[in-house]
C-alpha cells in the first residue's frame, strides 16, 4: 500500500489530507502536527468568524508565478464546492469576504476534524519534525519518531502567529536558500512620539505608501499604525519610509474640505474644536500641533498660512514608519519558498520528485479579505491531486 505523509496541521495540511483520501481512498494518509492539536491558528481567522474565502479571487490578486496554475484549478467556485462536500456552506458579505453560515471558526475546525476521521486519515500531534531525506524513491522523515512515505506533502506554514516555527530549518536542509519571510498583514510600526496621545483612536481615511494606497477604517496604537488598510499596505513597508494619511472625507474635493474649515472655524470657541467635524478630539489636536497651532488658541486669529498648513496636513500627514518586525502581530509573511525550487505547474519540489508544498512556506501572500485562507484551501487541494497523480506514475522519469 502507498503512503503519504502529510506535514503540518493547518487548512492547507488538512486540505490537502481529505481530497486525497478521496482521490485514493487506498492510500495510507498520516498528518503530523508539531503542536498537541491540529487548526489552531484557523480559530482566529476573521476575529472568530472564520474568512474563509473571497468572491474576487484571481492569480492577480496574489502577486506570484505560483499562484496561476493554482487558482486555475481552484477558483472561488471550486474551493465553495470543496467546501460545500464538507457541509460547510459559505455566504459573502458586500465586499466579497465569505464566512460559514455559523460564523463561527470553531465549526470549521470541527468539521474539518470529522472530515478528516471519516477519510481514514491518521493524525499524530507533538511530532516536531527535524529532517527529511529522500531515499530512492521514498523519503524517511525524522520527527519524534521516524517516518516512511512514498510522497509527502509539506504544509508546514510559516512563523506568522506561531511560537517555536522551525520550517526555515527544514527548507534549510533540503537545500533551499531565500531571504528570511517578513511579517504581513499586521499594524505598521513606528516611533512617532504623538502615537502615545493616540492609542485607542479609529479615524476613517485613506493610507498611502508611495504609489499604493488602502482606504478604510485607521487605528492608531501607542507604537503603530493598524487597521485593515495598514495591514494590506504592511507588505510592502520598507524602514525609514513615510506613510502619508489622508483624512479627507470619501467623495470630498479640497475645496469641499477647504470650506467646511472655514465653516467650523466661524464657529468654534477655540483651536481645539476647530476639527471636531472630521476627527476625534485627540486626533484633531494632535494634527493641531504638527501644524504649529496651540488647542487653547482663537480660530479667528488663524491666519491663511495656518489654513493652508491645516489643509496639508489633513490631506497628507506624514507618518515615518518601521518595517514590520514582530511575528507575533502578523497574519502571514511576504516571502518563502519561489519557483526557483517549485514547479509552479505541480508544486512539487524540483529537486525531490514525490515533495510537494502547499500553504503559507510558498512565496505567496495576498490582502486581508479571506485570499489568504483561500491559498491554503487551493494549494492543499492542488497539491494533494498532483501528489495523487505523481504516485499512479506520472511526473517520473
Amino acid at each position: 500500500m502507498q503512503s503519504v505523509l502529510i506535514i503540518g496541521g493547518g487548512a492547507s495540511g488538512a486540505a490537502a489530507a481529505i481530497a486525497l483520501a478521496r482521490l485514493n481512498p487506498q492510500l495510507r494518509i498520516t498528518l503530523l502536527e508539531k503542536n498537541e492539536r491540529i487548526l489552531k491558528k484557523l480559530l482566529t481567522t476573521g476575529n472568530g468568524k472564520c474568512n474563509i474565502t473571497n468572491t474576487a479571487v484571481s492569480p492577480a490578486v496574489y502577486e506570484s508565478p505560483l499562484a496561476a496554475a493554482v487558482l486555475q484549478a481552484y477558483d472561488y467556485q471550486a474551493v465553495q464546492a470543496f467546501l460545500a462536500s464538507l457541509s460547510l456552506p459559505i455566504k459573502a458579505d458586500s465586499s466579497g469576504r465569505c464566512y460559514p453560515l455559523s460564523e463561527s471558526a470553531n465549526n470549521v475546525v470541527n468539521t474539518l476534524l470529522r472530515a478528516l476521521d471519516t477519510a481514514g486519515v491518521t493524525v499524530i500531534t507533538g511530532q516536531e519534525v527535524k529532517r527529511i531525506q529522500q531515499e530512492g524513491k521514498a523519503f524517511s522523515v525524522q520527527a519524534n519518531a521516524c517516518f516512511r512515505a512514498d510522497a509527502v506533502i509539506f504544509a508546514i506554514g510559516s512563523a506568522a502567529s506561531v511560537k517555536g516555527y522551525n520550517g526555515l530549518d527544514l527548507c534549510a536542509n533540503l537545500g533551499w536558500r531565500f531571504p528570511r519571510p517578513t511579517p504581513a498583514l499586521c499594524p505598521i510600526p513606528s516611533q512617532e512620539p504623538f502615537l502615545k496621545a493616540l492609542k485607542g483612536v479609529r479615524a476613517k481615511g485613506t493610507l498611502r505608501l508611495g504609489e499604493r494606497c488602502e482606504s478604510g477604517e485607521i487605528q492608531f496604537t501607542e507604537t503603530a499604525v493598524s487597521g485593515i488598510c495598514a495591514f494590506n499596505l504592511s507588505r510592502y513597508v520598507k524602514a525609514g519610509d513615510t506613510l502619508l494619511i489622508d483624512f479627507t472625507p470619501a467623495g470630498w474635493s479640497k475645496a469641499e474640505l477647504a470650506q467646511a474649515l472655514q465653516i467650523a472655524a466661524a464657529s468654534a470657541a477655540e483651536n481645539a474644536q476647530l476639527l471636531d467635524f472630521l476627527l476625534l478630539r485627540k486626533l484633531g489636536t494632535v494634527v493641531l500641533k504638527r501644524a504649529g497651532l496651540q488647542p487653547s488658541g482663537s480660530p479667528q486669529a488663524l491666519t491663511q498660512t495656518d489654513f493652508e498648513a491645516l489643509l496639508q496636513l489633513l490631506s497628507a500627514f506624514p507618518v515615518t514608519v518601521e518595517a514590520p518586525a514582530d511575528m507575533r502581530a502578523a497574519q502571514t509573511v511576504c516571502g518563502g519558498a519561489d519557483a526557483r525550487y517549485i514547479d509552479p505547474a505541480t508544486l512539487m519540489a524540483k529537486q525531490y520528485p514525490g515533495l510537494f508544498v502547499c500553504g503559507e512556506l510558498l512565496n505567496v501572500h495576498a490582502p486581508c479579505g479571506g485570499f489568504n485562507l483561500h491559498w491554503a484551501w487551493a494549494s492543499g487541494l492542488f497539491a494533494a491531486q498532483a501528489a495523487n497523480t505523481y504516485l499512479s506514475g506520472e511526473y517520473r522519469d
